[in-house]
């Protein structure tokens, strides 16, 4: 059985990013709540890049954004057209 982390992949790039208080927690508790239940306690890179590969499916009107909390709302907007 290989470990996730076994699997290093090459054709990664680092992109430093600034995150809230809140959101480091929530990825933290999130990881913790993988391993209680069986799985494993993934590393927050890989949260964040499955989160992003999941939008990546999302049909995001970003037409007229000005402000992070619009594109949030749009987000949400294109989560609840897709299901």
């Amino acid at each position: 059985m290989t470990r996730f982390r076994g699997d290093i992949r090459k054709d990664l790039f680092r992109v430093p990013i600034s995150i809230t208080r809140d959101m480091e927690s929530w990825l933290q508790d999130l990881s913790n709540r993988m391993k209680a239940s069986g799985g494993y306690k993934l590393p927050k890179s890989y949260v964040i890049r499955s989160l992003l590969d999941a939008a990546m499916h999302l049909k995001i009107d970003v037409s007229g954004v000005k402000s992070e909390d619009e594109l949030k709302k749009r987000i949400l907007d294109a989560i609840k057209k897709h299901k």
